[in-house]
Parts: structure tokens; C-alpha cells; sequence
């Protein structure tokens, strides 16, 4: 056996020692530069997740490609089917021949709405009626299963442009595009000729929301000799917001009639049923005239509100009405009305009470409402409930109640055989109609 010596053996555990001593200070410098790399990464970390916190991460790509949205069909459609039944009763003690009639009723309406570009609209739209009567859009049940007539009883075009949503023009046969009530001008009519309407929402929206003015000119009647009869009007709007949960329209608007003697003459003669002239009238060589003319100057003031029922909104709105160019102080009229409710969606309710007092040539007769007592020289309300039985179904209840205002008047419309004691007593119509909206 080779024994090493003793100081070799010392020499060999010297070295190791070293060795080790010199491995460990690498490995404490190792961790120390580790810690100080992890503190950094610890940071970057930190540092990351609140820039996160401000910018939102960018959403990340799918694979599929977004879809568009479909265009808007190029046609819409609507239709209308209402029944009526309708009762009219007038009397007094010892009447004979006062009114007393039911019968039954119908209306039809068909229609389409055409896009032809983003910034034109064209519609057109039939309906039942009587030919000679422009005051009704109803037909009577009863005349030995006769064909009801269908005509036009629509057809415009209406631009509104996508650039410039403040304007909207229209041209044709259309629906009323202004405020107004059926004091002068009853509701079954569809006007002729132009209209222009500009209204500016106003930014920001304060008390005063927006403001507009309206313009229209029409065509009642069209003479060979480019002497017509026509209507020319300007209204002007704003909307107001004085209480949190009421909004004010007003309206002012002002019309002149250009003719009116047309419409009366087709009054007189027959060959316009809509209504009987109750304006004052003179005789000169055997042709019938006014001795005035007609000129409107009209107020509206309509306060619309929200209740803690949502399905119970009201209306209060307020009248008035002058005719600037009558011949006699029979010129003034006024009406008021109270809405409450809606009738958009199954099972809502709405109420409403209008009530009307018109003098004489306050309106030129021949444009007034054919549902009431007269078209003028009479004081005038109506009673409306509606019941929406489906969102496309709606059963109404409306009555009239109205008499003559003062019956000495040429022209007035009184109770057959009536007494020069007694005035004209009242008359009620009584209207049930079940509609279906398509």
C-alpha cells in the first residue's frame, strides 16, 4: 500500500476549500443579479397594467369578416280596414222630420311608400269615398251590394335630404304638414300642391328646443283661364321645455284664400255635397259671392306632458282663430282641447274632449269639419275613447254634440219646422268603429 505524505494531503484540502469559497461568492453575485432582473420585471408589470387601465386594449381580429347591415326595403306597405256604425238623433217637443238615422260604414285604405334614393320619397295610396263628397274618406253600407268606389286619394313626393335634415319639401296630393285643428280644415282632407317646412333643433338644448316655419300653397280649385282658387299659408313653430316634464308647441300661422267664391258655387249647385254653406253671402247679377273675403290668422298653444304612468301621457291645447278680412264682427273663434292616454300597444286607453265655438265667417264654410252640427256658426264638442284590443286593432267610441249658434243668421242651419221661440236643440252623432291596421 502507497501511503502519500502528509503535506501533499494538506496542500489538496487547501485547494478545495478555495474552490468552493470562489463558487459560492459567483452564486451569491448570481442571485443578487436575478433579484435585481426580477424587481425589474415586478415593475415592467406594474408599470403595464395601469396603461392598461387608461387605454383600452384594442379589440382583437376575428377571423370572419363583419357583415353589413341590410339596406332598408325599397317598398312599404300599409293597408286599412275600418266598420262603422253610426247613429245621428236631433229633436224637440213636437218635431217633425228632426233627424233620426243609423247606418253603416266603411273605409279602405291601400298604399305603398317607395325609397327611390336616400334623399326621395314617393308615395301613393288608394281609398274608398264618395266621388262628389271631398269631406268623407267613408262609403255607406246598403246601396243594393253595390262596388265601392276606390280612387287616389294620395300621391307625393317628398325630398329631405341627408345632408341637409333641416328641410323636408313636398309636392302632390298629401297629408296635412302643418299644425292645425278642424276648425278650419277638416280632417278628411288630403291638400294639393306644395309645402316647405325648415326646422333647427338648437344646440345646446335649453329651455328653447327648436324653432321652424312652415310654408304651403295650394290648389282648391283650377279655372281654364288661370284664375284659380288657392290657398297660401306660412306657420311658423318652436317647442319650448319650461317644466321637466311638459313640452310647449306653439304655433302661429297665417292664410290667405285666394277665390273662395269656387267653393261656393260648387256648394250651391251641388256638384260638392261635403258640406252646406253657412257664411254670409251677397248676390251680384245672379252670381253668389262673399261680401268679404277670407284671411286667418291663427294661434295654437299645445302643452304636451309626461305622468308617473307611462301609458298615461296628456295634451292640453289651446285656440284661436280670426279672420281678418271678414265683412261683419262675426270673425272670431276658438277652441279647447284635453287629451289623456295613448293607443299604441294592447290594452292602452286614451280620452279626449275638443270643444269649438265658431262664429259665422270666421272660416269659409266649405273647408269646415262635415261631422259637426255646421262647418261655422256653431259651438261644438266631441268625445273620443279609444281601446287598442291588439297592437293592430283599436276600437273607438266618438261622439258629436253641437247646435247652431245663432239662428237668425241667413244661411244658418236649423231643426226642421223649428219654432222662432225655441234655438236650434242639440245634435249627436254617435260613431263605433272597429279598425285593423296591416
Amino acid at each position: 500500500m502507497l501511503l502519500m505524505p502528509s503535506a501533499l494531503i494538506g496542500q489538496d484540502q487547501s485547494l478545495d476549500i478555495g474552490a468552493l469559497a470562489s463558487a459560492l461568492a459567483d452564486q451569491r453575485a448570481r442571485i443578487i443579479q436575478l433579484q435585481e432582473e426580477l424587481d425589474q420585471t415586478a415593475a415592467l408589470l406594474e408599470l403595464t397594467r395601469r396603461l392598461e387601465g387608461l387605454t383600452p386594449a384594442p379589440a382583437l381580429p376575428t377571423s370572419q369578416p363583419t357583415v353589413p347591415s341590410p339596406p332598408p326595403p325599397r317598398f312599404d306597405f300599409y293597408a286599412e280596414s275600418k266598420v262603422r256604425y253610426g247613429t245621428l238623433r236631433q229633436a224637440f217637443p213636437g218635431c217633425v222630420g228632426c233627424p233620426d238615422r243609423n247606418r253603416g260604414r266603411l273605409r279602405l285604405r291601400f298604399g305603398a311608400l317607395g325609397r327611390l334614393s336616400p334623399d326621395f320619397t314617393a308615395v301613393f295610396g288608394l281609398g274608398v269615398g264618395e266621388i262628389n263628397d271631398p269631406n268623407t274618406v267613408y262609403v255607406n253600407l246598403g246601396n243594393n251590394f253595390s262596388r265601392k268606389v276606390a280612387t287616389w286619394d294620395r300621391g307625393y313626393v317628398e325630398y329631405h335630404p341627408t345632408g341637409a335634415k333641416w328641410m323636408n319639401l313636398t309636392a302632390g296630393k298629401f297629408p296635412y304638414t302643418w299644425v292645425r285643428s278642424s276648425m278650419t280644415f277638416d280632417v278628411d282632407f288630403y291638400p294639393e300642391g306644395l309645402s316647405e317646412r325648415f326646422g333647427f333643433g338648437l344646440q345646446p338644448r335649453g329651455r328653447l328646443q327648436n324653432v321652424g316655419v312652415q310654408g304651403f300653397q295650394l290648389i282648391v280649385n283650377e279655372q281654364p283661364i288661370d284664375r284659380h282658387m288657392t290657398i297660401v299659408g306660412t306657420q311658423l313653430t318652436t317647442q319650448l321645455q319650461l317644466l321637466p316634464r311638459i313640452s310647449t308647441l306653439i304655433a302661429a300661422t297665417g292664410v290667405d284664400i285666394k277665390r273662395p267664391e269656387f267653393l261656393l258655387r260648387a256648394l250651391l249647385d251641388g256638384s260638392d255635397i261635403g258640406v252646406r254653406n253657412t257664411n254670409a253671402i251677397v248676390i251680384d247679377n245672379g252670381i253668389p259671392g262673399f261680401p268679404g273675403g277670407f284671411r286667418y290668422a291663427n294661434v295654437i298653444v299645445e302643452n304636451g306632458g309626461r305622468t308617473p304612468w307611462e301609458a298615461l301621457p296628456f295634451n292640453i291645447a289651446l285656440e284661436y282663430q280670426r279672420n281678418l278680412r271678414a265683412a261683419s264682427n262675426r270673425d272670431t273663434g276658438w277652441s279647447v282641447r284635453l287629451d289623456a292616454g295613448r293607443a299604441q300597444q294592447r290594452g292602452d286607453w286614451d280620452f279626449g274632449w275638443h270643444i269649438f265655438r265658431v262664429e259665422q265667417d270666421v272660416i269659409l264654410a266649405g273647408l269646415g269639419e262635415s261631422d259637426w252640427r255646421a262647418p261655422s256658426n256653431v259651438l261644438q264638442h266631441r268625445f273620443a275613447i279609444d281601446w287598442m284590443a291588439h297592437p293592430n286593432v283599436q276600437l273607438s267610441f266618438t261622439r258629436y254634440r253641437g247646435r247652431t249658434l245663432d239662428r237668425t243668421l241667413p244661411g244658418a242651419i236649423l231643426a226642421p219646422n223649428l219654432p222662432s221661440t225655441l234655438r236650434d236643440p242639440w245634435t249627436n252623432r254617435l260613431y263605433l268603429d272597429v279598425t285593423y291596421r296591416y
